[in-house]
Formats: structure tokens, sequence, C-alpha cells
């Protein structure tokens, strides 16, 4: 007589949200397929990983940030504003990571309405839960790129920074351009560890929705490319444009 596979032998994994730290760099597969039986604090797990690590890159990059502040004064630029600029230099860190650990999951979180909305639009699924937690985990993989810069950046020295173009080091096309700030930041967009995070996304969105991958590949790329336009438009603001 043959036997029937029972309901639950093919139901997927659930993914553990711990498990889920290394799974996310070296089995995202498996991890992102567990998603829907994750428990539901599970999202809590990677996001305070993200905001400590960012925090502390941002505390200990306040620095060279300050001398890049003093780097963007002219000539030509009216005192008020040349003062402006050595204020917000010479300001503690303090409100900037605050608002650092605020702005990390308040990001995550909207994009995750993003892709929901998206995936709806290009799968005709969307679930908001699984996308809000496997962004949280994904997101990770572009934390080392973070710790990159820190440690490229202290061993330069303080004194060797200029602009914000010296806070930003990148594996990418970005390290060849020398002075044209917009093309730089442009292409600062475009390295190692995006890509990494953008085939991330993909699978993500393969695994949650169950598309094909020329629509799980349509929805990440709009994602992706939304996310650096506003990446791009906040860099142009501290200077790069």
């Amino acid at each position: 007589m043959t036997t029937q596979p029972s309901a639950a032998a093919s139901q997927p994994e659930p993914a553990s949200p711990f498990q889920g730290l290394i799974d996310v760099f070296i089995n995202p597969g498996k991890l992102f397929t567990g998603l829907a039986g994750m428990p539901k604090w599970g999202w809590a797990v990677p996001m305070v990983v993200g905001i400590i690590v960012t925090v502390t890159i941002q505390y200990l990059l306040h620095p060279f940030q300050g001398r890049a502040v003093l780097g963007m004064i002219t000539d030509d630029m009216s005192p008020q504003m040349a003062q402006a600029l050595r204020d917000s230099a010479s300001k503690p860190p303090g409100v900037g990571l605050v608002w650092g650990a605020i702005f990390y999951p308040i990001a995550l979180l909207i994009g995750a309405g993003v892709m929901t909305g998206l995936a709806a639009m290009l799968t005709a699924k969307a679930k908001f839960g699984q996308f809000f937690s496997g962004l949280m985990f994904a997101k990770l993989v572009v934390l080392p790129a973070t710790i990159l810069t820190y440690v490229i950046v202290s061993l330069r020295g303080v004194e060797q920074v200029n602009s914000m173009m010296d806070l930003i080091w990148t594996v990418g096309p970005a390290m060849f351009v020398s002075s044209n700030k917009m093309l730089f930041n442009i292409l600062s967009q475009f390295h190692l560890f995006e890509v990494w995070y953008f085939v991330l996304l993909v699978i993500l969105v393969q695994k949650v929705t169950g598309a094909k991958r020329g629509a799980s590949i349509t929805v990440a790329a709009i994602y992706w490319v939304l996310g650096a336009a506003i990446q791009i438009g906040m860099l142009a603001m501290t200077g790069l444009k």
C-alpha cells in the first residue's frame, strides 16, 4: 500500500532568528524559505545586530566626518554658511547616533512596504511580514562594507580626510574616480557587497512568493534602483554633487 506524505512533512523547516545571522551569509535560500515559520519576533534579532554595528561605526567615524565637513568650506562661501559648517563639524555625535538607530528599522519598514507592493503587482503575491524579516537579514551582508570603510579610513588617518569622498571606500568602479563627486556618488552604489545584497533580494522574492526568476529579478531590480536613488540623493546633500 502506498503511503501518502503527511502535510507536516512538506512544510519547510522554520527559520531560527539566531541561526539566520549565519545562514544569510552561507545558506540564504534555507533562511528565506523558512521565514513563514519563524517566530513573530524573529526580525528583531537582525535589527538589533544591524543597529549596533551601524551606530558603532557611525560613532567611530564621527571625527573623520567632522573633518570632511570642514573640507566643504570654500573661499567663495558666505561667512554665515562657513560658520554653520564649522558648528556642524564640532557637534557631538549624540543626536546623529540616535537618529541612526531610529532610521535603520524605519527605512527597512518602508522598504518592506515597497517590496510588498512591487511583489503584489508583478507576482500577485504579497507577504509583508516575511519581506520585512527577510530584508532585516539581507541588509546584514552590507555591514562588512561599513566595517571595512572604517578600517581603511582609520588607517589613512584623519589628516587625510578632505571631503566626503574620503569617507566612502568601495570595492567597485568608484575606486577609479578621484575628482567628479556626482559620478563618484553614483558609482559608489555599485560595489561587491551591494551585488551580494541584490542577489539576496532576488532569492528573497523567489522564496517568499514562489515567483519565477525573471519576475523575482524585476521586483528586486526596481526595489534596488529606488533605494540607490534615495541613497544618491542623501549623499548629494552631504556634498557629493
